[in-house]
Formats: C-alpha cells, sequence, structure tokens
C-alpha cells in the first residue's frame, strides 16, 4: 500500500507535466509556423494527422481504466478464455470502423462529428435521437474511465474515493482546455510508449518470479480447473459475446473514433484504424494473462474480481509494482478522458450550439464556447462519478450493460454512412425500439432467472446477454426492415459541399437547416 500523500503528487505532478508539454508545444507551434489556435484546429486538429500519431493515438483512447480492471477480471474469472474474449471482444469493431471512415471521408470530407453528417443524410428527429445517444456513450465511457481509476488510487495508496473522482477529471481537463483536439492526439502518444514498457516490466517479472509451470499447475487445482484451462469456457464465451456485442455501441456512436477520422488525413485514417486495432489488442490480452489469469494460478483472493489487477500488481512488485500499475492506469485514464472530453465538446458546439443556438458564430467565438464547454464537462463528470459509487453502481455492473443502452443506433448509423436506400422512419424507430426492447428484455430475463429485479440481478451474466443481444436484433429487423420495403434512395453525392469549416466565412449556404431540407 501506498500512502494518500503518493496518489495526490501523482496526479499533481503528472497533470502538470502534460498540461505544461501542451502549453509548450502549442507555443513552439504558434511561434515557428505562426499557427494560431482557431476552431477548427481545436476541434479538428487542422484533418492533418498521419498515420503513426493516430494510431497511437486510437491506442491510447481505447485503452480505458476498464480496459485493465475488467480484462483482469475476465482473467481472473475464466481462465486463459477471459484474455482472449476480452481483447478480441473489443478489436473486431476497431478494425471494422476503418470501412467507416472511408465512407465519411468520402461523403462528408468536411463533416465535424457524425451527427453532423446524420443531420444531412436523415431527418431532424433522427438527429436529435441520435444526439442523446451520442452524449449517452460518451457519459458513461467517461464514467468507466474515472470509476476505474478512483477505485485503483483508492486501493492503492488509500486516497479517498471520492475525492479521487473528482481530481482525476482535472488532470486532464486542462491541458484538453488548452490544446484541443491536438493535445489530446501528442499525449495519447506520450501514455502509450508508457503503456507498453510497464505492461513490458509486469510481463518479464511475472516470467522470472513465478514461472509459467507453477501458475499452470496452480491453475489444475482450482475446483473450476476445466473452465480455467480452456477455450470452451461457457462463462469465457458468454462474456465474449456481450463484450462484442457492448462494445461496438461505444466505438459507432462514440465521437471520440469519429473525430479521429476526421482529423487524419484522407490516406491515414482508414490505416490508422487497422494498425491501432491490431495494436490495442495486444494490451488487454496480455494485461489479462499477466495480472488475471496468474492471480488466479497463484491462489490470490479477493472481495472483488474487479479489483484483482492492482492486487495482483502489488504481489508482483510490491511497492513499485502499485506504483508502476498506478501510472499505467492514469495513462489509460487521461487519454481516454481526453478522448471523450474532446468528443463532447465537439458535439456540443457542432450539433447544438452551431446549429441551433447561433449559427452565424465566429471562429472566435466558437473557440471560446469550446474550452468553456470542455472545463465544465470535466467537472461534471467529477461529480456524477461520485454519485455512483455513492449509489453503489461497480465498474463490471456499467461496463457490461453499456450495449443494451448505446448499441441500438449502430446498425441505423452504419447504414446511414453506407446504404442509400436506409428510410428516416426505419433509422429513428429502429434505435428508439431497439433501446427500449433491449431494456425490456434485460429486466424481463432478471425476473424470470431470479424472482426479482436488483443490480445484483441485472448484473448476472444471462440478463446482461440477453439484453445486448435484443437490442441489435429489434434495431436491425426494424431498420434493415423498413428500407427493404421502401422504395426510397439518398443521393450521397449531395452531402459534400453541405458541410463548412469553422474558421470559414459564413454565407447564405450555412444558414440554420430547415425542416425542408431535413425532410
Amino acid at each position: 500500500m501506498l500512502t494518500p500523500t503518493t496518489g495526490y503528487l501523482i496526479l499533481l505532478i503528472f497533470g502538470v507535466i502534460f498540461t505544461g508539454i501542451t502549453v509548450l508545444i502549442h507555443r513552439m507551434d504558434s511561434k515557428r509556423n505562426g499557427n494560431t489556435m482557431t476552431a477548427e484546429k481545436f476541434n479538428t486538429a487542422g484533418r492533418s494527422v498521419g498515420v503513426g500519431l493516430a494510431s497511437a493515438s486510437i491506442v491510447a483512447a481505447w485503452t480505458w481504466a476498464a480496459t485493465l480492471m475488467m480484462s483482469s477480471s475476465t482473467g481472473y474469472q475464466y481462465g486463459i478464455s477471459g484474455p482472449f474474449w476480452y481483447a478480441a471482444g473489443a478489436t473486431i469493431q476497431i478494425l471494422l470502423f476503418a470501412i467507416l471512415t472511408i465512407h465519411l471521408k468520402r461523403k462528408a470530407p468536411k463533416a465535424h462529428t457524425f451527427l453532423e453528417f446524420i443531420a444531412q443524410r436523415f431527418d431532424k428527429k433522427n438527429h436529435r435521437l441520435l444526439l442523446v445517444f451520442a452524449l449517452g456513450t460518451n457519459v458513461i465511457v467517461t464514467s468507466m474511465i474515472i470509476l476505474g481509476g478512483a477505485i485503483t488510487m483508492h486501493q492503492l495508496t488509500g486516497m479517498n474515493l471520492y475525492l479521487a473522482a473528482f481530481l482525476i477529471p482535472l488532470t486532464f481537463t486542462f491541458y484538453t482546455m488548452i490544446g484541443g483536439l491536438k493535445a489530446s492526439f501528442i499525449a495519447d502518444y506520450l501514455h502509450t510508449v508508457i503503456l507498453f514498457i510497464v505492461l513490458a516490466i509486469f510481463g518479464v517479472a511475472v516470467y522470472y518470479k513465478f514461472g509459467i509451470t507453477n501458475i499452470y499447475e496452480g491453475l489444475q487445482h482450482l475446483p473450476e480447473s476445466k473452465q480455467m484451462l480452456t477455450m470452451a469456457s461457457v462463462p469465457g464465451l458468454l462474456f465474449g459475446i456481450i463484450n462484442i456485442v457492448g462494445n461496438f455501441g461505444t466505438v459507432f456512436v462514440d465521437q471520440a473514433y469519429w473525430q479521429r477520422a476526421i482529423a487524419s488525413t484522407d490516406k491515414a485514417a482508414s490505416k490508422a484504424y487497422l494498425y491501432g486495432g491490431l495494436s490495442w489488442f495486444s494490451i488487454p490480452f496480455a494485461i489479462a494473462t499477466i495480472l488475471g489469469v496468474s492471480a488466479a494460478g497463484l491462489g490470490i483472493s479477493v472481495a472483488s474480481p474487479d479489483s484483482i489487477a492492482p492486487v495482483m500488481a502489488s504481489h508482483i512488485l510490491g511497492t513499485v509494482g502499485s506504483l508502476l500499475f498506478i501510472i499505467m492506469l492514469f495513462m489509460a485514464v487521461t487519454s481516454a478522458g481526453s478522448a471523450e472530453l474532446t468528443a463532447v465538446t465537439n458535439i456540443i458546439v457542432t450539433d447544438i450550439y452551431r446549429h441551433s443556438i447561433n449559427p452565424t458564430a465566429s471562429s472566435e467565438k466558437l473557440l471560446k464556447v469550446s474550452r468553456f464547454i470542455t472545463l465544465g464537462f470535466g467537472l461534471a463528470m467529477g461529480l456524477l462519478s461520485i454519485l455512483l459509487f455513492y449509489l453503489g453502481i461497480s465498474l463490471g455492473f456499467v461496463y457490461m450493460a453499456m450495449g443494451i443502452f448505446v448499441s441500438a443506433a449502430v446498425i441505423p448509423v452504419t447504414l446511414g454512412l453506407t446504404w442509400k436506400r436506409a428510410t428516416n422512419k426505419g433509422a429513428f424507430y429502429g434505435t428508439l425500439l431497439g433501446m427500449i426492447g433491449g431494456v425490456s428484455v434485460w429486466f424481463s430475463s432478471a425476473y424470470i432467472l431470479t424472482g426479482h429485479v436488483t443490480i445484483e440481478s441485472l448484473g448476472q451474466l444471462y440478463p446482461m446477454l440477453c439484453g445486448n443481444l435484443a437490442v441489435f436484433i429489434v434495431s436491425g429487423i426494424i431498420s434493415i426492415g423498413h428500407s427493404l420495403l421502401s422504395s426510397e434512395e439518398f443521393d450521397f453525392e449531395s452531402l459534400k459541399e453541405k458541410f463548412k469549416s469553422f474558421d470559414e466565412e459564413k454565407n447564405e449556404d450555412s444558414s440554420p437547416i430547415t425542416e425542408e431540407e431535413l425532410a
């Protein structure tokens, strides 16, 4: 156990370091290249990011606190199948997303958010509904990021849980507020390097300190050894299905991933997601094996599987292990948190403020609003995380349930971008009824299986599985079915001139979108 002072110092030191780096790079860029920060650069990084930086940013943005905590939990509970199902179940989405980046770049080269595209592709109802889903996704993801970080800081340093939940967002809010999306990319690159270094240290330490043979023999002596030593583990398979379905929503409906495609050059966008997805696979697969499966084989016991990662890190290298794990987790929290902050800022500025409140706002005004929103959302998420702790909602529960709440939008959004026959009504009712159907099946199955509906019964594997699958089935049937029955066809070529840079002078074409244009 480290001291609470150590925890506060880590938050302070790294927060100051990354804020300082952001300010320094921002000033150097201004002096050398004469570049000044504008609303367009703040929200899109100038659309000039290359493959390497974009790939590293995708790895960092997809490495949440849950990536370290929940992946280790699956290895501890399900054995060798856990690391694979966690890593593979969350890599598929990133790889497939590369296809959507190509469509977005071709059909809406100057779009700022995927919702801005939706506003032109579908009608006003769809834009508003998907706006709720997108912001909901960002809130859920940011909550998990902060929950995981606060739990670990509390376990390893004794920091006050509520204070940790409030302070963690501040560490990435300030540098994001200064440098915008470009700052997030630069910090992500540094975070990714540190993540892999610490991961390598833990892997080498486990190998030489405990040995593969000792861990394997320990797994053989467990009561559930057959489950722990085979890829045919039924609980592991069920988790894998839930993981795959749930994570489609947190990629395809999360602006954080769309904006990395938007910020990348045309040639870099799709490659970045392929390289980033394959690189990211190694992080949860390795960490779950090193800190999860190994802990089960060594017979380490914990009150909750969600907390096995920091306990095992401390068991491997003592105080040094605890410190390294906190640093690794801090890198994950700040990277993913910064990505979500910029995502929310871009959505509110583009799809609420500029779309409906002040369509003629200047670039300077949009930049001020962007920074204000970044600061406000960062503080608000700290308070929301405290509320979740107070309600007793765990990291594992939020992770497993997220797909039920956000994945109903996946198929309508994908069809809207790739299929000219996708319809307004099919997209709207597919999204809305898909979510309602998923929640209904989730609650119903929990009641049927346990006789009551509580957080504990809702958090079990089978109710989670039924709810996640129902979302996709209902949403797919409605959105695809209505499109097949309709004879509507959309002209994607009409979209290319619909989007304008924040820095361009306003003209007649950039006036508020009317109901007739959206119909």
